[in-house]
């Protein structure tokens, strides 16, 4: 029988909550953390703050029916409090009775002042105090917390999101002699779990309360004035983000003598935080054997290792990983932060579990022991920005327990290197809340370029002792693996989680998700990763065996049967690797071209060859024409320890849509989604003694430029494209707009060259009518009620790095971009407006302001996702730079059901064998329907999109679906162009790029003309030489450099002209007159 899914468990749940419950979300006002004004520390600038009580907009927001793998990405509201304690949080598991602290008295009033308290908001406790001599006060004392009546604090009451339920403190006076006995009672705050977040969000209220606050008991007649700190911290071993900051400096300091205990900063957060990692190893040489040795042999040799281990002449250590991913999801970053102490300054460390037979056992670890065989690596959070503000997501509000594979955000390409740098045994990824103790592996569908077999049976063995050793150190009493106890719906086809990216590398890759937000969910995960440990030390050979077998298949190009035994569709049927008529699953190659190449995004293409570097693919050249395969593309030989993740990221990908549930989005295949050109080949050896290390030092782009031209079209075929045109208009150059690109001068043409890889044909014609503005946008935020946070449409973000102005209001914007459900009819008839997406387009129908208009999705349905081959109207302005059969990707599950009249349609569905790769159950539906129309509302014009062309950032063929609406469909009109007599040279200024991109060209009546020879000039105040050359003469700066391409970012570009010159290096382009034929 088919275990229930995730989802199916989780809809369970929901329902189970009355419905007062869920409705009383609305209405209610803000937590009474409003009363207590918390100090900002660091307030985030990407966000708006809104009450974690807002009203939902759809069900589908407010819905609590997601675990932490599947929530959306968020960005917070409250910036995090420092926290006023001066008592530190222990790293060590030490429970104490009763959490009291003292401090030292004041001497101004030393019979009043009571030692502080420690507090925990995620637990009861009791307190008992004596205050000498004040016998008679008992019963007659009035008592005040941070001047609130006592009466007046309560605890959170989950229903309303206040803090109005039950008494906090309950205080009882008792005379014992001459003395007064105090006993107080105290309430958990906010509940035993601080990361509940439905239907109301403690999770971003907690953090308000964290520091000191004052009780004070008075009676005035009595004359008794009765003082006492009390310190209210989450639970005992939480850390803010800089006492966790401390900490691990501290347990460097204090670090045993007998191991090296190094702290390094593996990179910056993108608002400039440090991002920490701690290494405990013997010594030095341990590591520098490891990444001299042991780690490049085992990818390049696997079977001489095998050999060696297999006669016991081995000497090696492996590294483990451990990981926090969500900031917010504590305790994850304090049991890092305490593990890394352990390791650090303990000689054992000890723990409960039981056998396999449910028998209790006790296991210590010696640690010097465990460092003749292992280096452990503690990163300690990859968001640092969120564990300082307090957010699930980056600072950006893009979650990056998506982007592993995409590698979109500067956190995530850091954490990915190091992932690569080190390539450790095993990745133990802390994250919450599950409340039944999730441990991965996964369900399925498992990806089929996983080497399955050799993980399979060691993932399991690795959770069972995990979960058995959180279990016997915490209140919870059972564990789930997804793979033994639910039958889909946490899958690993998805390269975008960081614990699933680690098994494309042959790691024992686990995500951890621990129930609850305090310190018995810290004991679970602590346990639980010295459980996994545990288990690796049992046999490291046997983990080193399954290594050097996983690199050995790809370096071998084995294709395995047994991999594809657990490659199942939903009835458990081995469904295997789909060959397509093939004889085998992997290419022998893969090509990228470089050659210049009008419909190739070919800055896309050169980012590959950093992309495949930071993730352990080696990419090389080809050195000479090989048939339709030029020199200078790049190959992939699949004869490599990591071919499985380089297959993943270049084939067209899975189609999962058997599957009933599917976590999140699966599609990678970033060829199609990213605008370039590459080739599976399969042919053996086609390319022996042909391939050389990489070259190219820039994106390929057009080189030769015609000097009789006065005008170039840039062909929008790129991103680039619109990157370049984005910063002419800044410079205020003229610009229009034609049918297949956007036409600039000569010499702002060439000016653009340098810093950007575009394609410009000549156009011997000159434009006239409307030049393109500088254009600002307005997209409503994300509002995820059930995050308590607002997030920056995915739009926005990608548009900002396409060089266009984000405003905050639609009155500032020039265009408006409906991402999510957050407006309202009003918005309309204002601006040129675009609805892009599912639910915008749900809430257009909805609203009713566009009669015959018909958004259509299957039943649950909302975040189905597909790569589909569509038709579109080429000939409109607004699918410009695509060609008629093209593709279109949508997670959002929807489609165009009517077309209103006089609305145009763009796109449409192919009418057969259209679905190519990922998960829309009953996708057969989908054959000839309408995903994008164009017309006019209220006066506007209005262009609706059905798919998500900016997701994540990921899929940058799409984004100019998006600024092909922003511009607009006003082209320019073309008249003849009579030549001037030209002169025999024409020089034009180029500088190199700077941070700030200086205006490059000054109009000029008439072009300056240059004596063969070389002279300064100044311009802008920066020294620019001016090169000039005679007719028939070459120049190249170096001849080993002329022909290398740059990236377009911030190098210099090197040219080499026919018929003209092109000298760059802060100098200038020289165009020369064709001599007389």
């Amino acid at each position: 029988m088919m275990k229930s899914s995730y989802k199916k468990h989780l809809y369970t749940t929901t329902l189970s909550l009355s419905a007062a419950v869920l409705l009383s979300v609305i209405g209610h006002g803000q937590a009474s953390a409003d009363s207590l004004e918390a100090p900002q520390t660091e307030p985030s600038t990407v966000l708006e703050a809104t009450p974690a009580t807002e009203q939902p907009v759809t069900a589908d927001t407010a819905s609590p029916s997601v675990a932490e793998k599947e929530d959306t990405a968020v960005t917070a509201t409250s910036a995090e409090p420092a926290a006023t304690s001066d008592v530190a949080s222990t790293t060590e598991v030490a429970p104490a009775a009763s959490p009291v602290t003292n401090r030292a008295t004041t001497t101004a009033d030393q019979a009043t002042r009571l030692a502080d308290s420690t507090i925990y908001l995620s637990e009861k406790s009791t307190i008992d105090d004596k205050v000498q001599e004040k016998a008679q006060a008992a019963g007659k004392i009035s008592w005040t917390l941070d001047n609130k009546p006592l009466s007046e604090w309560k605890t959170w009451d989950m229903e309303t999101g206040t803090l109005s339920k039950d008494p906090f403190l309950t205080i009882t006076e008792t005379a014992n002699g001459n003395d007064l006995d105090l006993h107080i009672d105290v309430q958990d705050l906010f509940g035993e779990d601080l990361s509940l977040r439905s239907p109301n969000n403690i999770r971003r209220t907690y953090r308000n309360y964290i520091g000191n606050h004052e009780l004070v008991g008075t009676n005035a007649d009595l004359g008794v004035t009765i003082n006492k700190t009390l310190v209210f911290r989450p639970y005992q071993d939480y850390h803010t983000h800089e006492e966790m900051l401390a900490a691990i400096e501290k347990s460097k300091e204090e670090a045993k003598p007998d191991r090296l205990v190094q702290l390094e900063t593996l990179g910056k957060s993108a608002q400039g935080r440090d991002m920490k990692m701690g290494i405990v190893s013997k010594d030095q040489a341990s590591i520098d054997h490891y990444l001299s040795s042991t780690n490049p042999t085992a990818l390049t040799k696997p079977s001489e290792m095998l050999a060696a281990l297999k006669d016991k002449t081995l000497d090696y250590k492996l590294p483990v990983l451990v990981h926090n991913t969500h900031a917010d999801e504590q305790p994850g970053i304090d049991i890092i932060t305490g593990l890394f102490n352990t390791f650090a300054t303990k000689e054992k460390v000890t723990f409960n579990t039981t056998d396999e037979a449910g028998n209790a056992k006790t296991v210590t670890l010696d640690i010097p022991t465990l460092l003749n065989k292992f280096i452990f690596l503690f990163d300690f959070t990859e968001n640092p920005d969120g564990d300082a503000l307090n957010l699930r997501a980056l600072a950006n509000g893009l979650d990056p327990n998506r982007d592993a594979s995409y590698q979109t955000n500067p956190e995530v390409r850091t954490v990915i290197q190091m992932i690569n740098k080190w390539n450790p045994i095993a990745l133990y990824d802390l994250h919450g809340f599950v409340k039944e103790f999730l441990i991965e592996p996964a369900t399925p569908p498992h990806d089929p370029n996983f080497e399955y077999d050799l993980l399979s049976d060691l993932m399991l063995e690795n959770a069972h002792h995990m979960g058995r050793a959180g279990v016997a150190n915490s209140k919870y009493n059972s564990y789930i693996i997804p793979k033994l106890d639910w039958g889909d719906g946490w899958d690993d086809s998805f390269s975008g989680y960081t614990g699933v990216y680690a098994v494309y590398h042959g790691i024992l890759g686990h995500t951890i998700e621990i129930p609850e937000g305090n310190e018995e969910s810290y004991k679970a995960g602590r346990n639980a990763v010295l459980g996994g440990i545990d288990f690796l030390n049992q046999d490291p050979d046997r983990l080193l065996e399954m290594r050097l077998n996983f690199y050995l298949r790809g370096l071998n190009k084995t294709e395995d049967p047994k991999a594809e035994n657990e490659l199942v569709g939903p009835n458990g049927e081995v469904v295997g690797r789909v060959k397509n008529g093939r004889p085998k699953f992997f290419p022998d190659y893969y090509v990228i071209p470089m050659s210049l190449d009008k419909d190739n995004d070919a800055q896309e293409a050169f980012n590959m060859i950093d992309y495949f570097k930071r993730n352990g693919v080696l990419v090389k050249e080809l050195k000479e024409d090989i048939g339709n395969y030029k020199k200078g593309d790049l190959v992939i030989d699949m004869a490599q320890a990591k071919r499985g993740y380089a297959n993943h990221i270049l084939y067209k990908g899975s189609n999962e849509s058997a599957w009933a549930a599917m976590y999140a989005e699966l599609l990678v295949n970033f060829p199609d989604m990213r605008g370039f050109k590459s080739e599976p080949v399969f042919a053996d050896g086609l390319f022996n003694g042909k391939l050389g290390e990489v070259t190219t030092t820039r994106a390929t782009r057009t080189s030769e430029i015609d000097p009789k031209a006065p005008y170039y079209v840039i062909a929008n075929t790129s991103a680039s494209a619109v990157k370049a045109v984005n910063q002419a208009i800044a410079q205020g150059k003229s610009v229009y707009l034609t049918d297949d690109g956007y036409i600039v001068d000569r010499d702002t043409f060439a000016s653009l060259l340098p810093n950007y890889a575009i394609y410009g044909d000549a156009l011997y014609k000159v434009p006239s009518g409307p030049t393109l503005k500088p254009m600002k946008v307005y997209s409503p935020n994300y509002h995820y009620n059930w995050a308590g946070v607002d997030a920056p449409a995915h739009t926005s973000l990608v548009l900002e790095k396409l060089g266009f102005q984000i405003v905050n209001t639609p009155e500032e914007a020039d265009v408006v971009i409906l991402e999510s459900n957050r407006f309202d009819a009003s918005i309309f008839g204002k601006k040129p407006t675009l609805v892009i997406g599912g639910e915008a387009m749900q809430k257009l129908e909805k609203l009713g302001v566009l009669a015959g208009f018909d958004a259509e999705k299957l039943k649950g349905g909302s975040d189905y996702e597909g790569l589909m081959k569509a038709i579109i109207d080429d000939q409109d302005p607004l699918t410009s730079g695509y060609k008629k059969n093209t593709l279109f990707y949508s997670n959002s599950g929807n489609w165009i059901e009517k077309v209103p009249e006089h609305f145009k349609t763009l796109m449409s569905i192919a009418p057969s064998d259209y679905y190519i790769a990922g998960w829309w159950p009953k996708n057969e539906v989908l054959a000839n329907k309408v995903m994008a129309i164009s017309g006019e509302l209220m006066g506007q014009p209005l262009f609706v999109y059905a798919g998500n062309p900016t997701n994540r950032q990921h899929p940058v063929h799409f984004f100019r679906w998006v600024t092909n609406a922003i511009f607009g469909s006003k082209l320019a009109s073309l008249m003849d162009y009579v030549p001037a007599k030209e002169p025999d040279q024409v020089v034009v200024p180029i500088h190199n790029q700077t941070t700030t991109p200086q205006p490059i060209l000054t109009k000029k009546e008439t072009p300056k003309v240059l004596l063969p020879q070389k002279e300064m000039t100044t311009e802008n105040g920066e020294s620019v030489q001016a090169l000039t050359y005679q007719a028939g003469q070459s120049f190249q700066e170096s001849p080993s450099k002329a022909q290398l391409p740059q990236t377009g970012e911030d190098t210099t570009a090197h040219f080499i002209l026919s018929g003209f010159l092109l000298a760059i290096s802060g100098g200038f382009l020289l165009l020369k007159k064709k001599e007389v034929e």
